[in-house]
């Protein structure tokens, strides 16, 4: 989860305070007002691990444009990195366990 949580830190809270025009232009938007937008970017940073359900209700109501959704399915994949990342974790964790239970 560290991982995930700094993936959107990062990516959703400092790139987009920090450096909002780069991303609005990777998504062919634009903004009148540079506050709203570093502001917009501290809120995805605080939403973290709700950012892809809160970008596609977004699209969904019709509030923001489709291009969203792009940000959107890369938090999908980053958050299925993670769960497969923890389950292999786990696995790992189980089998040491069971060698060494064998071994006692």
């Amino acid at each position: 989860m560290l991982v995930f949580g700094s993936y959107l830190i990062i990516v959703g809270g400092v790139v987009m305070s920090f450096f909002p025009h780069h991303i609005l232009t990777i998504l062919s938007l634009k903004a009148d007002n540079d506050t709203v937008v570093r502001m917009t970017g501290l809120l995805a940073a605080i939403l973290g691990a709700n950012a892809a359900l809160f970008m596609f209700s977004m699209v969904i109501t019709g509030i923001s444009p489709q291009n969203l959704l792009l940000l959107a399915f890369g938090d999908a994949m980053a958050a299925t990195w993670t769960f497969v990342a923890l389950r292999k974790d786990q696995q790992e964790n189980e089998n040491k366990q069971k060698n060494l239970n064998k071994k006692n």
